[in-house]
């Protein structure tokens, strides 16, 4: 997400990543009350032996499926295909209560919810009880700039000075460290890393700046899976950010349109890092808000079908050789920014994004009610704008399993 939501407030959607999908049984239009066994988020964080992500399983291995999807028509899942920000116990517990299965932790949330951190009769272990089984929780934590956990679990460097002052190797034991302090308060997806690339002095104010480890898309893919890979060995799992590219972009998504090069340029530079890295086990991507020209029609890349076409076929780069995606895909924020506001307005821009081809629709509620947004989906997906076989293939996606 851009820099400017470290000091965002108020409920909020994001999105949940997974490595391995869970089958669905043949739908009915009853739900079951089946439910998962009792472990919870406040499991201790598995310690990896490998430093290549490739071997590394992230969270889903010791967690148990979730069961609740089975037997239930797609337009009862509606919830899952949202991750919702929280403020406090008490709009956690709303959002489970809808079905939703991701909480965000973002700048305005009561820390006290956290594992350990308060009263845990209203905890994160205590949301995954009354849910039943298991739920994904995330946070954007990158470093520098964007940290939501520096109170409690201590500063970390930004991209760029990561890549300054230490080698890959170095990040990975750096992150692996820092993991291992996220997964025991409960979290188990990260934001991060950025694999945006740094602009220079030729792009406006495009909110990455620091953010970004390089101008250079080896070094910043280099870093990145360093980053990833620590990130996996202490069982958090890593989302990479912004498909296809916000390091060259002009403009500020908050404000307005956000406009990238020609698609024919990305393919020579922002969308390398990502060619290197859709294919590593156990990532998942954000989907940014930039208008990309060649890229279909002028629209955001979150709500463009032709953003997730690329994503998920591949076959981009110089050599046109990046593999297709199969990963969980999220938005970036969907209702705090007009880039995406200006043309869909609240529970419409969730909607958007899920009927072009995300998983996971992040949005930061401010006046939108997540009940709305619900409804809005169950009513998409009953007309059939988010066709039923989507939402199982995304359900799947996120089902966390063993």
């Amino acid at each position: 997400m851009p820099r400017r939501h470290v000091a965002a407030g108020a409920l909020g959607f994001a999105l949940l990543v997974s490595s391995s999908a869970c089958s669905l049984s043949t739908p009915t239009d009853q739900p079951t009350n089946t439910s998962s066994s009792g472990t919870t988020t406040s499991a201790a964080p598995t310690s990896g032996t490998s430093g290549a992500a490739e071997s590394t399983a992230a969270q889903a291995d010791d967690r148990p499926t979730c069961t609740q999807v089975e037997g239930k028509a797609p337009r009862g899942m509606a919830g899952r295909m949202l991750a919702v920000g929280v403020t406090n116990y008490e709009s956690a517990e709303q959002a489970v209560d809808l079905g939703v299965r991701h909480l965000f932790i973002g700048s305005q949330t009561d820390r006290s919810i956290l594992n350990g951190q308060g009263d845990p009769a209203r905890s994160l272990a205590a949301l995954e009880k009354r849910a039943g089984e298991p739920l994904t929780v995330s946070v954007d934590e990158e470093g520098g700039l964007v940290q939501r956990l520096s109170e409690i679990i201590g500063e970390l460097p930004s991209a760029q000075q990561m890549a300054n002052t230490m080698s890959p190797e170095q990040v990975r034991d750096l992150m692996v460290k820092h993991g291992k302090k996220i997964r025991a308060l409960g979290i188990t997806v990260d934001f991060a890393p950025v694999v945006d690339l740094a602009g220079g002095q030729n792009v406006s104010d495009n909110a990455i700046g620091s953010r970004a480890f390089s101008a250079d898309p080896k070094a910043a893919a280099d870093y990145a899976r360093a980053y990833s890979e620590g990130l996996q060995q202490a069982g958090v799992t890593p989302v990479l950010k912004h498909f296809p590219g916000h390091g060259h972009a002009t403009g500020d998504s908050h404000m307005g349109a956000v406009t990238t090069p020609p698609l024919e340029k990305m393919q020579d530079n922002d969308l390398l890092p990502f060619r290197e890295l859709v294919g590593v086990k156990g990532m998942s991507v954000m989907v940014g808000h930039v208008q990309v020209p060649g890229l279909g029609k002028p629209l955001p890349s979150s709500v463009n079908p032709e953003a997730y076409k690329l994503l998920r076929e591949g076959g981009y780069g110089p050599k046109q050789d990046a593999p297709g995606f199969d990963g969980v895909i999220y938005t970036d924020d969907l209702t705090g920014m007009k880039a995406v506001t200006d043309a869909y307005p609240g529970p419409e821009a969730a909607v958007a994004a899920l009927a072009a081809g995300a998983d996971v629709a992040l949005a930061a509620a401010g006046a939108v009610e997540i009940p709305d947004v619900v409804a809005a989906i169950r009513t998409a997906i009953d007309d059939g704008r988010i066709p039923e076989d989507r939402v199982r293939k995304s359900v799947d996606r996120t089902c966390i399993s063993k």
